[in-house]
C-alpha cells in the first residue's frame, strides 16, 4: 500500500500547522471583510439592526428578588419538559439579571442599534395579579431600559416569550384556557403603562406557533396539549390575547409600533406544476398563515378553515372585528425553509418535518403535501447552514400576502461544533442573510423596520441546553465565570456600522479549514486508488 503523494501530504501538513499555530497562540482568526463600498448593499438609514435575548433563556435569578415561578420553571424543575435533560440549567443561565450592563456593553462594542429583550411575566407579577406587582422586578426593567437608551440604542421589548406564571397553568391550563386572553391583556396593559413612554417597539407574543406545537411535542406535563383541536385553541387564544394587548396600547395613546411574530418555515414548490404550487401554499397557510393572517384580515386562511374541520374554531363576528388590523408589523423569525411536492399517495408526511419545528400544526389535514428541508446536512445543521433564500422567499410571501411592514425578529447561526470565539462562519452567515435582506428590500420595495440577530449572548437553548450557541457574544459556561467575550464575527458587525454597507465576509481561518478538508479528501482519494 503506497502512501499519499508528497505534495498532497505537504499541503495538508502546512495548512494544519498554520491552523494549529493560530489556535494555540490564542489569536483570533482574522476575517476577510470585503465589498464595503457597494451601494447595492447600503443599509437604509432607518433600518434598525441589533440582537436579542429572552428572559428565561438568559436572565437566571429564577427565584430571586420576588420573582415567581413560571410554567416553564415548574416543568423543567419537575423533569417533565425535556425528560432526561438538565432540570436546573436555566436557573442561572447567563446571569443577565445581574450582568445586564455587561450585555449592553457588548452590544455597544458591536455597534448595534437595537437591543431586544423580553419581560419575565413572573418577575413583574409573581402571582399574575396586577394589583400586587413585584417592585424589585419593575425597577430592574426600568434600569435595563434606561441603560439601553443611555448607550444610544433602541430598546425593543417582547411581552411574552414562553414563560407565563405557573399559577395560570395550574388554574385553567394557560393558553388552552379562554381565561388566558384577559389575563394577558391585564399584564400587557400593566407593562405598557409602566414602560410605554420609554419603549417604542413592541412584540406582544413571540412565535405562538412554536409554543402551541413545539412545546406540545416537548412537554409531558401540565402544558401538554394532546389534540390538534387544543393546539388550534392555543393559537386562537394567542391571537385574541395579542389583539387585546394591541388595543390596550392604542387606548393608552402611546407612541410606537406593536407587532405579532411567527416562526416561519416557508415552503417553495418543487416545480411549477399547479399541484406542487398548491401543496406549498397549503403548507404555508397552515404553518404561518394560521398565525399571521387573522391579525390582518380578522380570519384564518380559507384553506385552513376548509381542511381544518372541527379543530379550527371560527372567530365570531365580534372577535373578527377585535383582531382585524392589529399588527403594525409582522415579526418573522427566519432560519431555514422547505420544499413542497404534491403527494399523490396522500400518506401522512409528518415524519419528514423536524419534530422541533412548528410545521407540524395541522399536517394531518394536508396529507397531500410532501415536504423536504432545504438543508444539505443532517438535522443538527438546521440552524447553521447558510440558506439566505429562505429569508427572501418568506419576505416576499409575507409582504405580498398582507401588505404590512416586516421586522426580522430572529435570525441566527447556531454553533453546534464548539467553534467558540473563532466563529468566522457566523459572520459569513449574517453577511449572506443581511445582504439578501437589503437586496430584497430594494428590488421589491418591501418595507422592513429592522433585523434582530438571535442571540446577543450565548443562551440556554431549551432541549439543546447550552449546546446550540447562537450568541454574537461568548459566555464562559465551561469555566463557570460567565464572563462575556467578543467573538471573531465582531469584525463583520463593526465594519457594517462603520461603513453603512453590509460587507461580504469570508473567514481566513475558515478558508484554511476548507483547504485542509479538500486536501485531506484528495489524499484519501489517492490513498484509496493505490490500495
Amino acid at each position: 500500500m503506497a502512501p499519499p503523494g508528497p505534495l498532497v501530504l505537504c499541503g495538508v501538513l502546512l495548512c494544519a500547522h498554520a491552523l494549529q499555530a493560530s489556535i494555540l497562540s490564542g489569536q483570533s482568526g482574522r476575517l476577510a471583510v470585503e465589498d464595503t463600498a457597494n451601494e447595492e448593499y447600503a443599509v437604509p438609514k432607518d433600518l434598525l439592526i441589533g440582537a436579542g435575548i429572552s428572559a428565561l433563556q438568559t436572565e437566571g435569578a429564577w427565584n430571586e428578588e420576588g420573582r415567581g415561578e413560571s410554567a416553564a420553571d415548574h416543568l423543567l424543575h419537575e423533569g417533565k419538559l425535556f425528560p432526561g435533560g438538565p432540570q436546573h440549567a436555566h436557573d442561572q443561565a447567563a446571569d443577565s439579571y445581574h450582568r445586564y450592563k455587561d450585555d449592553i456593553a457588548m452590544a455597544v462594542a458591536l455597534k448595534l442599534k437595537l437591543f431586544r429583550f423580553s419581560f419575565s411575566w413572573t418577575r413583574l407579577l409573581p402571582t399574575a395579579d396586577v394589583s400586587k406587582p413585584n417592585q424589585q422586578g419593575v425597577d430592574h426593567y426600568h434600569q435595563l431600559i434606561d441603560e439601553i437608551i443611555k448607550n444610544g440604542m433602541t430598546p425593543m421589548a417582547t411581552l411574552y416569550h414562553f414563560d407565563h406564571p405557573q399559577i395560570l397553568e395550574a388554574s385553567f391550563g394557560g393558553w388552552v384556557g379562554e381565561q388566558m386572553v384577559d389575563k394577558f391583556e391585564e399584564y400587557a396593559r400593566f407593562v405598557f403603562q409602566e414602560y410605554g413612554k420609554k419603549v417604542k417597539h413592541w412584540v406582544t407574543i413571540n412565535e405562538p406557533n412554536v409554543y402551541c406545537t413545539y412545546f406540545v411535542l416537548a412537554f409531558s406535563g401540565d402544558l401538554t396539549h394532546q389534540t390538534t383541536k387544543e393546539r388550534f385553541k392555543c393559537i386562537r387564544n394567542n391571537i385574541l390575547g395579542h389583539a387585546k394587548a394591541y388595543h390596550a396600547f392604542k387606548d393608552l395613546k402611546l407612541e410606537g409600533v406593536v407587532g405579532f411574530s411567527a416562526h416561519t418555515i416557508h415552503a417553495t414548490p418543487a416545480s411549477t406544476l399547479p399541484e406542487d404550487v398548491y401543496a406549498a401554499d397549503a403548507f404555508n397557510q397552515f404553518q404561518s398563515g394560521s398565525t399571521l393572517q387573522p391579525v390582518v384580515t380578522g380570519d384564518y386562511p380559507q384553506i385552513v378553515k376548509d381542511l381544518g374541520a372541527e379543530a379550527v374554531v371560527p372567530f365570531t363576528e365580534d372577535e373578527q372585528a377585535l383582531i382585524r388590523n392589529t399588527a403594525d408589523f409582522m415579526g418573522l423569525n427566519v432560519y431555514y425553509s422547505m420544499t413542497a411536492t404534491y403527494n399523490a399517495s396522500q400518506s401522512d408526511d409528518s415524519a419528514n418535518v423536524p419534530i422541533f419545528a412548528p410545521g407540524k400544526l395541522g399536517l394531518e389535514f394536508i396529507p397531500f403535501v410532501q415536504t423536504k428541508s432545504n438543508i444539505k446536512g443532517d438535522m443538527t445543521q438546521l440552524y447553521s447552514e447558510v440558506t439566505p433564500d429562505a429569508l427572501e422567499s418568506v419576505m416576499l410571501w409575507t409582504w405580498q400576502s398582507y401588505k404590512v411592514p416586516i421586522f426580522i425578529t430572529e435570525n441566527g447561526f447556531a454553533d453546534v461544533e464548539n467553534l467558540g470565539l473563532r466563529d468566522g462562519r457566523r459572520a459569513v452567515y449574517h453577511s449572506a442573510y443581511l445582504r439578501t435582506l437589503i437586496k430584497t428590500m430594494k428590488a421589491f420595495d418591501v418595507p422592513v423596520l429592522g433585523y434582530c440577530a438571535w442571540s446577543l449572548v450565548d443562551a440556554y437553548e431549551w432541549s439543546a441546553n447550552f449546546g446550540r450557541r447562537f450568541g454574537l457574544v461568548h459566555v464562559d459556561y465551561e469555566g463557570g465565570t460567565l464572563e462575556r467575550s467578543l467573538k471573531d464575527s465582531k469584525d463583520f458587525w463593526i465594519t457594517m456600522a462603520d461603513t453603512g454597507v453590509v460587507p461580504l465576509v469570508s473567514s481566513a481561518s475558515g478558508q484554511c479549514v476548507s483547504t485542509l478538508a479538500v486536501l485531506v479528501a484528495a489524499a484519501a482519494s489517492l490513498y484509496t486508488q493505490r490500495l
